[in-house]
């Protein structure tokens, strides 16, 4: 009976350990997409619609770059392949794209290429930013080094989402990488809910 108590604890840990992981990066994006659309309002207000669609779609090229090379390399790591790479080629509502195809090198492959590779700029914009706050700015000699490092902080936090194209290539793979997921953690025992627990109330 205490056997079949610790399963059922384990499994629910799991489930709900499961449903965190998967949420974290679109909760992640959407909200980094929020913040470009407030930002965006607050500049159109300011300077007008011709100035801030330029900022948005222009200025911010290496955003465009960072978001498609992010892209191309989780198709490298997971063992996809690219077929072009388009780094800045506006069209419709796109700046750039990355064409690819999904290689079956083992069971349930293809639906993990689909969402990792989907979801890389939201990843990987995230990491970038961080890492050039804390390691970059502050070896910053210059105000011109510093107006560098922040310009490129903030172009990568404007692309730092993912397009319809990219939700739908995602929610593709989404049940495969879920069921993945809830295997390892109820393998390892991770409970993603009490270290997020800890986090926000015992740090």
């Amino acid at each position: 009976m205490l056997m079949e108590q610790v399963i059922q604890e384990k499994l629910i840990a799991a489930a709900i350990s499961t449903v965190l992981i998967l949420l974290i990066i679109p909760v992640a994006g959407y909200l980094i997409l929020l913040a470009r659309k407030g930002i965006l309002y607050l500049l159109g207000g300011t300077f007008g619609a011709e100035t801030t669609w330029l900022i948005a779609n222009r200025l911010t090229l290496p955003g465009v770059v960072h978001h498609e090379c992010a892209h191309a390399l989780f198709v490298v790591l997971t063992g996809a392949q690219i077929q072009k790479i388009e780094l800045f080629h506006p069209q419709d509502d796109r700046l750039g794209c990355v064409t690819w195809s999904p290689k079956p090198i083992f069971p349930g492959a293809q639906s993990i290429q689909c969402t990792l590779v989907s979801v890389a700029p939201v990843i990987l914009g995230i990491l970038n930013f961080c890492l050039m706050y804390v390691y970059l700015i502050p070896k910053c000699s210059s105000i011109w080094q510093t107006i560098l490092v922040i310009y490129l902080m903030i172009s990568i936090f404007f692309h730092a989402t993912m397009s319809r194209q990219d939700i739908s290539i995602a929610l593709k793979g989404l049940p495969v990488c879920a069921l993945i997921v809830f295997v390892l953690l109820f393998l390892t025992g991770f409970d993603a809910a009490a270290m997020l627990h800890n986090v926000i109330f015992l740090s």
